[in-house]
């Protein structure tokens, strides 16, 4: 039953979950059953790094290989290239980046970097005077969290980086009404949960503009 309640409660509080992308350059128009290689992203713990690039295996895993730099630290060791040259890899690093496609033979490297991460609080009470948009130092996203991720793609058919969108997501809370015109609001989510969900929408993007090699 405690299940049930959560899942309810989870569903609910992602209805209030709004994504933005602003696609900067190019399409992220990648051919299907590419095998691709996905750098850590910048700005959060290795294991949380892992999780999303595990998030992106899961929905890609039909119709594309999903390799993970720090995975394929050996082979690309045992081909000739020095750890610091790997660990220091970055999308701003064509040349590396060129290397590192011919070594593994993968044809697509993703980088990805947080560019925000905003933490609200998890429950507030107001009373209607509060709510009053004139009258109140009130913020309206005193309870949201919010992230923001940039993608960069490279190709190693073009020697360069030819598409970088970005992904913001906020999750607002849920709000109660009270009878007197004041307003509960609650939210069991937190930054890390719309960092997740972000980088799921950036990736869900990339696959819905894959393309055949056919076409």
């Amino acid at each position: 039953m405690k299940r049930y309640l959560f899942v309810i409660v989870m569903a609910v509080l992602a209805g209030c979950a709004g994504t933005k992308v602003t696609k900067y350059t190019g399409t992220p128009r990648l051919l299907a059953n590419s095998t691709i290689l996905f750098l850590p992203t910048h700005g959060i713990s290795d294991y949380k790094s892992q999780d999303l690039c595990e998030a992106a295996r899961r929905l890609l895993k039909d119709n594309s290989q999903i390799l993970y730099l720090p995975e394929e630290e050996y082979n690309l060791t045992r081909a000739g290239m020095g750890k610091e040259e790997i660990t220091k890899a970055t999308m701003l690093d064509t040349g590396r980046l060129a290397m590192i496609c011919k070594k593994l033979q993968v044809r697509y490297i993703i980088g990805t970097e947080i560019s925000s991460l905003r933490s609200g609080g998890s429950y507030g009470v107001y009373s209607e005077a509060e709510l009053d948009p004139y009258n109140s130092t009130y913020n309206m996203d005193n309870e949201s969290n919010s992230a923001s991720l940039m993608f960069s793609i490279y190709d190693a058919q073009s020697g360069s980086v030819d598409s970088r969108f970005s992904v913001k997501t906020t999750i607002n809370p849920l709000s109660i009404h009270d009878d007197g015109g004041g307003e509960s609001r609650v939210n069991l989510t937190n930054q890390m949960t719309a960092l997740t969900t972000a980088y799921e929408k950036g990736i869900k993007l990339i696959r819905k503009e894959m393309v055949s090699a056919n076409k």
